[in-house]
């Protein structure tokens, strides 16, 4: 079987072509790179070169292999950068935007847990109801959010929640309470303005058109707003949790199934992902792991 010095000769000698140039390069004899060709083409058993007095080229044969060479060479490569990756500290600024109400439940109670580990990662933490590019923005980290990202990234599911549609007591008994999802019509609907569309409320079999009451880009407000009795709103389970248990929020319509909803994690689309995003990653899931964003 050749051996690596033999591949990589031969790939040296393809992108110099000439022996003198790969001799030069290696710091051996002209005579000595010959042999170490002579000797692959040997084992084998294919000419590989297209030797001249003025050039060497590779054959049709020689061409493929020698592809096939350099990919070797690439994840040789690519198996020793991990290595060195596993054995760097993490540190350097970690840019992270997640959603506020996911931030606030499920990460910001670890933020010190975390720093505390990493102690030379310096944390930007950025709360926002938005769906950024990844690239162009220059994050490492999107997190929290059921919307997919935009731009070129990886984007991996961690957990799994379902919209909640619900109103306060005070609403309810002001407005009446919606028995089928047609009903809706007749209430103050509150929704994100970042759903597209806006005004549309879809349960299993069915979707219902309702002109919003309320349109705003925050789901903290959102919920603020339901707690205040001004409308309808359907916001991620985890969000109203607590209150439907407390009785300050009725959930409705519970005998029509909405779908589960993915939560996602994204970053930068990379041969090799640094220490850092790799590090929180980890650590949030596992915290999340423990969580159960879906208990009804």
């Amino acid at each position: 079987m050749p051996d690596l010095s033999q591949l990589r000769t031969l790939v040296l000698t393809a992108e110099l072509g000439s022996l003198a140039a790969v001799a030069r390069k290696l710091g051996i004899s002209s005579a000595a790179v010959s042999k170490q060709l002579t000797k692959l083409e040997e084992e084998l058993g294919l000419q590989l070169l297209l030797r001249s007095t003025r050039k060497v080229e590779l054959t049709e044969i020689g061409t493929d292999y020698c592809h096939q060479c350099r990919r070797i060479f690439e994840e040789v490569e690519a198996a020793s950068a991990l290595i060195s990756q596993i054995k760097v500290i993490p540190n350097g600024v970690l840019n992270v935007v997640s959603g506020r109400h996911f931030a606030t439940t499920y990460i910001v109670p670890h933020i010190k847990e975390f720093l505390l580990k990493y102690p030379k990662i310096e944390l930007n933490l950025e709360l926002a109801e938005r769906v950024p590019d990844i690239n162009t923005e220059a994050i490492d980290v999107l997190i929290g959010m059921s919307i997919p990202t935009t731009g070129d990234a990886i984007q991996k599911r961690i957990a799994i929640t379902s919209y909640s549609l619900c109103a306060s007591p005070n609403y309810l008994e002001q407005f009446g309470t919606p028995k089928k999802p047609d009903d809706l019509k007749n209430h103050r609907y509150i929704t994100h303005s970042m759903r597209k569309p806006d005004n549309e409320l879809v349960f299993h079999d069915k979707t219902i058109s309702i002109t919003p009451f309320i349109r705003v880009n925050d789901t903290e407000t959102m919920l603020n707003f339901a707690l205040d009795g001004l409308g309808i709103v359907k916001l991620h389970h985890y969000v109203v949790k607590k209150y439907l248990e407390q009785g300050i929020l009725k959930e409705l319509l519970t005998d029509y199934n909405q779908s589960n909803i993915p939560i996602y994690v994204a970053y930068p689309q990379r041969r090799f992902i640094a220490s850092k995003i790799r590090c929180f990653i980890d650590f949030i899931t596992e915290k999340i792991s423990g969580e159960d964003l879906n208990l009804k």
